[in-house]
C-alpha cells in the first residue's frame, strides 16, 4: 500500500492509503502482542511443573513406593535419577526458554558475547571449593559458600551499568514518545533539525540526547543521517532508524515526512501500548517463577531430603548418595534456567540482565535450601539420651521394621495385654 500510494497521482489519495497502511500494520501489532502473551502461559506453567514436582518425586515418592515390597527395592537405578534431575530437566527448562525467546515478536535486546566478562567473577567458586573441600567440610552447603562470594562481587560491579541501563530505557521510552510530537511540528512548518531537537528536548529524560543531537547538527556540516545515528543510536537502534526515514522523506516534502512521523509515532505508542499491557499480564507469571527458583523449589526439595531419611529406613530404600549435593546443584541450575526464561519474555534482555538476576537467585535459593538441609541433619542427630537409657531400646519409639513384629507377638500375649493394658 506504500508502494501504491507512492505512485498515486493526487495527495489526497496518497494520504488515505498511507493512513489505511498504517492502521493495518497498528492492528497487526496489537494482535501480534495478544497472540504472543497468550501462547506462553503453557510453556510457564509447564516450567513450573517440571521444575519443582518431577525432582520433588524422583527423591522422595520413590521410598514411598517400597514401603512394604510393593514394587520392589530399587525401582530406578541411582545414576537414571541423577541423570534425569541434573541432565533432562535442566535442559527441558532450558528449550523453552530460548523457544520464548525466539518467538517474542518484542525482543529488543541481543545476547552480546562480550558482556560475559561480568561473569569473570564467578570463577572465585573454584578456589573457595578447593578451600572448602580441604577442610572436609560436607558437600551440602558447598555451593552455597563456593557461589555466594562471587555473586556478591558481580552484583557489586554490576550495580553501575544496571542503573545505566535503566536509565537508557527510560530515554528510549521518551525518544519514542517524541516522534509523534515531531511529525506535529513538522506540519505546523518545522523543519526536521528543529522539530527533532524541540520534540526530544521537551523530555527530561532526553535531556543529554538533545544537547548531542543539537551539537551534532551544528557540526554535521549537512550530513544529518551521521549525526542522527551518532547521538541516537546508542540509545535506541529502531528510533534512529525511524529519525533518518524522516529526514529522508524531509528533502523531498516537509509534510510528507511529518505525517510519516505521525504514522510512526502511532505505531511506536501502540507497540509500548501492547508491550506493556503484556508484561502487566506476565507479571503473575513471573512472580511466580521467582518465587519458585528462590524459595518455593529451595524449601520443597529441601523438606524432601528431611523426609528421604526417615522414609529410606522404614522402606529399607537405598538413599541417594549426596542428595543434598544433588539437589543443590539442581536448584543452581533452575536459577540459570528461569534467569534465562524471565529474560526472554516482554522486551527482552541481554546476559547482563541474565547474570543479574542469577547472581540475586542462586544464594538465596541456596540459602534456604541449606536451612531446611539443617533442620533435618539436626532432627537425625538426636542424643543418645533422648532415646532411653543408654544401651537400650525405648518401648515407646519407634526403631524400623522388627519393631512391628514384636508389637504385633505382645498384643496377642494374654499375659502381657493383662499386666500392661
Amino acid at each position: 500500500m506504500c508502494v501504491a500510494a507512492a505512485e498515486s497521482s493526487t495527495s489526497e489519495e496518497r494520504a488515505r492509503m498511507l493512513k489505511d497502511a498504517s492502521d493495518i500494520s497498528l492492528a497487526a501489532v496489537k494482535d501480534m502482542g495478544e497472540a504472543y502473551g497468550a501462547s506462553i502461559n503453557t510453556p510457564c506453567m509447564a516450567v513450573f511443573g517440571i521444575g519443582i514436582l518431577v525432582p520433588m518425586i524422583l527423591m522422595s515418592i520413590l521410598p514411598m513406593l517400597s514401603v512394604g515390597g510393593m514394587f520392589g527395592v530399587n525401582i530406578v537405578d541411582e545414576s537414571t535419577i541423577v541423570f534425569i534431575t541434573l541432565g533432562i530437566i535442566p535442559a527441558v527448562i532450558l528449550t523453552i526458554s530460548l523457544w520464548l525467546r525466539a518467538t517474542n515478536p518484542f525482543l529488543t535486546a541481543s545476547l552480546d558475547k562480550r558482556e560475559l566478562r561480568y561473569a569473570t567473577p564467578l570463577l572465585l567458586a573454584i578456589p573457595i571449593t578447593i578451600v572448602y573441600l580441604s577442610f572436609g567440610r560436607g558437600t551440602e552447603y558447598l555451593l552455597l559458600f563456593a557461589l555466594a562470594p562471587g555473586c556478591a562481587l558481580v552484583l557489586a560491579l554490576m550495580f553501575r551499568d544496571m542503573g545505566s541501563e535503566r536509565r537508557r530505557r527510560k530515554c528510549e521510552e521518551g525518544l519514542r514518545d517524541s516522534v509523534f510530537d515531531m511529525g506535529n511540528r513538522m506540519l505546523s512548518g518545522d523543519n526536521f533539525e528543529k522539530a527533532s531537537a524541540e520534540a526530544v528536548a521537551v523530555r527530561k529524560e532526553c535531556a543529554a540526547v538533545a544537547d548531542s543531537l543539537a551539537r551534532e547538527f551544528t557540526l554535521c556540516r549537512g550530513n544529518i543521517e551521521k549525526a542522527v545515528s551518532r547521538s541516537i543510536r546508542p540509545i535506541s537502534e529502531d528510533v534512529s532508524i525511524a529519525f533518518i526515514d524522516i529526514s529522508r522523506c524531509a528533502r523531498r516534502d516537509v509534510s510528507d515526512a511529518g505525517r510519516l512521523a505521525i504514522a510512526l509515532g502511532r505505531q511506536f505508542q501502540n507497540q509500548n501500548h501492547a508491550r506493556r499491557s503484556m508484561e502487566l499480564n506476565l507479571k503473575s507469571m513471573t512472580d511466580m517463577m521467582l518465587a519458585t527458583a528462590v524459595l518455593f523449589a529451595p524449601l520443597v526439595l529441601g523438606m524432601s531430603v528431611s523426609m528421604l531419611e526417615p522414609l529410606s529406613k522404614i522402606s529399607e530404600f537405598h538413599s541417594l548418595d549426596g542428595t543434598a549435593t544433588i539437589l543443590s546443584i539442581y536448584l543452581a541450575e533452575l536459577s540459570a534456567t528461569i534467569a534465562v526464561m524471565m529474560a526472554s519474555l516482554g522486551r527482552g534482555e541481554g546476559f547482563r540482565s541474565i547474570l543479574w538476576r542469577f547472581c540475586i537467585m542462586c544464594p538465596l535459593g541456596q540459602l534456604v535450601f541449606c536451612i531446611c538441609c539443617g533442620i533435618a541433619i539436626r532432627s537425625h542427630s538426636a542424643k543418645p539420651e533422648s532415646r532411653g537409657r543408654a544401651g537400650s531400646r525405648s518401648p515407646f519409639l519407634y526403631h524400623g521394621p522388627s519393631d512391628v513384629a514384636c508389637l504385633h507377638g505382645l498384643a496377642f500375649n494374654p499375659r502381657f495385654s493383662k499386666r500392661h493394658s
